[in-house]
């Protein structure tokens, strides 16, 4: 079942939010989804355990496994985005 709150390319913000380009300022973005490693989730999740234990309903919560990477349409700039 698809979630609701994602964009048609699989991306969690939707290709008419997403910002400029820091180098050609273009707003065309290819979103891709990759899983993250295990030894980075891992070590994502041991660092966030204070901050969820803590700050429960103020946290961001646990790492997800997976992250989106953007690819600049224009001038091909790639990063790496957070889900």
């Amino acid at each position: 079942m698809p979630d609701s709150s994602l964009s048609e390319d699989g991306s969690v913000v939707p290709p008419q939010k997403r910002p400029p380009c820091r180098r050609c300022a273009a707003t065309e973005w290819q979103a891709e989804i990759r899983s993250k490693s295990r030894s980075r989730w891992l070590l994502e999740t041991i660092f966030a355990v204070p901050d969820v234990l803590i700050f429960q309903g103020e946290s961001a919560g646990w790492p997800k496994m997976e992250y989106e990477r953007w690819t600049c349409g224009n001038c091909g700039r790639v990063i790496r985005v957070a889900r």
